[in-house]
Order: C-alpha cells, then structure tokens, then sequence
C-alpha cells in the first residue's frame, strides 16, 4: 500500500556533515547529529471503516473499543472520536522501546464551547490508553451531532526521523552562536527530509521524537497548562518565563494529530491545526498516559 525509503537517518547525517546549505562548524554539527530523534513516522488514506479490520490504526470513522468503554462526555455532550492507534502495529518503529509494546491509545475532543470550533483552549479532551484488546466496532451515540463525525483514513506507520524545534531551550547556544541559525540549519535540515526523503508524507501527524511545532516549541505549552499559564496575558507569561522554560525540561512529545490532512476532514473543526499531546518525562518512563497535556496550534 506504502512505500518508504531505508537507511534514512545515515542519509540524514550525511546530508548535515557534506551540505553547504548546513554553515555551521563542523563540531557543532556532530552536536546537532547526537540530538536527531527516532519517530514513529504516520503516513495516511482515505478508506471506509467496512474494509478496516478489527482494531486498525485510524483516524476518524468509527472507534474500535472495549465492550465496557463509557463513551467520554463534556458538558453533557459527547465527545468528538478523532483517532485511534494499535500500539502493536507500531512497536517495530518505537528505536527507543518507550511504549507498550500492544494496547491502544484513543483521541477524544470536545468543540470550544464558545467558538465551536477546535483551538486547545477552553476544550475538553480525552486521551486514552487502554490494554484490552477485547475490543468493538462501536456505533456513535445519539446525542452526537451528524457533522460531529469524521470520515475515515487508514494508518501506516514508518521509520521517522526529528530534530529539535528551533525554539526549543536544547538550540539555545547554537542560536546565540549563529545568526539566523533557523536560516542556516533547521530549514535546510527539514526541507531534505520533506523534499528527498518523505515526498509522500509532508503531515504533521507523528509519535514520539522531537515536536514539529507551528509555532514555538510545544513543550512550552505543556508546562504552560502545568502552571496554569496556557492563553494567559503576555505580560504574565513573560514574568514567568523562567518557570515555564524549567519546567519545560521535564516534558516529552508524545504524540501528534494533523488537522489538516487531505486525507481526513478533521479540518471543518481544525482548520490547518495540529494537536499535540504531551507528558513528563517521567510518566513516560513509568508509561503512564493518564496525565496528557494538550495543545493546539494554527498557522
């Protein structure tokens, strides 16, 4: 169905080491090598839940669940099914072992009560871990809105790799050393692996690695929601900045959902956002998913 290239990440440091695009010192490059991340990389296509089998990675369509599973509800309402994901399909891609090796993870959000809309902010979500495999193709319930359903797109997960986000506190001295340094090293890094690498897997969708954030680096977001600074005025989150950038250390990617995938139509409600879900680092070495933190971002 899917094809994908192997012997990537040798390319990928060859392209760093050689690349006159990449001008920066030879030394530092081999810093910048040791930080390039496995990621389960997510490709995507379109299909219909009657030609999935029984618990298939997937965005949209109708949730796989276990037979006892509570549909979540926010408001009252019942929340918006976006994705599940087979853990067991993707063990092979997980280089570092840091998920359980079967199990799902499951995406429920809820509109933005005001907007009616997705942003992140004031918005309900669930994020799922469940280990039973005793699981059902499971209809939607009544109360949800028609519109309030997605269609369906098959997954396909793959080798990946990341390198950090240009404004993620692990750049900070090559970005003072450097003029420009996004110019000179990030950008030429990341159109290689989109243009010759991935040039059939340009989403965002993504697990584990570095964050492939819109905006600034994502992990300022968890530890934003952490201290209750998510949306807050500027002149607040400037005060705290310190705070923020500390605490940031100890958060983890850990997966992310593209809104804007041709292959889905996550985008009545997302626009050309991403989802992002994170947890400390700790949680994730103890794999425990029960305390997720979501963000959002737009172009």
């Amino acid at each position: 169905m899917f094809s994908f290239k192997k012997n990537n990440l040798e390319k990928i440091k060859t392209f760093i080491r050689n690349s006159e695009e990449v001008q920066i010192d030879k030394e530092d490059k081999e810093e910048l090598i040791k930080m390039i991340r496995p990621t389960v990389g997510i490709r995507t296509k379109s299909c219909e839940d009657k030609n999935l089998k029984l618990g298939t990675s997937k965005i949209g369509g109708k949730p796989d669940l276990p037979k006892d599973f509570e549909w979540p509800k926010a408001d009252g309402k019942p929340m918006l099914f976006c994705a599940q994901y087979n853990l067991a399909e993707l063990t092979k891609f997980d280089k570092e072992n840091r998920l359980p090796k079967k199990g799902f993870f499951y995406v429920f959000v809820s509109l933005d009560q005001d907007w009616k809309e997705f942003n992140g902010v004031n918005q309900p979500y669930k994020f799922i871990f469940s280990e039973t495999e005793n699981i059902i193709r499971t209809e939607f319930p009544n109360d949800l809105d028609e519109n309030q359903t997605f269609k369906t797109a098959v997954i396909e997960y793959f080798e990946y790799y990341t390198i950090p986000h240009w404004q993620n506190y692990k750049l900070f001295e090559f970005d003072k050393k450097y003029d420009d340094f996004n110019f000179y090293f990030i950008e030429p890094i990341e159109f290689y692996m989109i243009e010759e690498l991935y040039q059939d897997s340009d989403n965002m969708h993504q697990i584990l690695g570095h964050d492939r954030s819109i905006q600034s680096s994502v992990v300022y977001d968890f530890a934003s929601k952490e201290l209750g600074l998510y949306s807050a005025e500027s002149s607040e989150y400037q005060k705290r900045w310190n705070d923020i950038l500390e605490l940031s250390k100890t958060y983890e990617l850990l997966l992310q959902l593209d809104c804007y995938d041709s292959n889905t139509d996550l985008t009545k409600f997302g626009g050309s956002g991403t989802y992002y879900f994170g947890l400390s680092k700790t949680d994730l070495e103890n794999m425990n998913f029960s305390n997720i933190k979501m963000s959002f971002q737009m172009t």
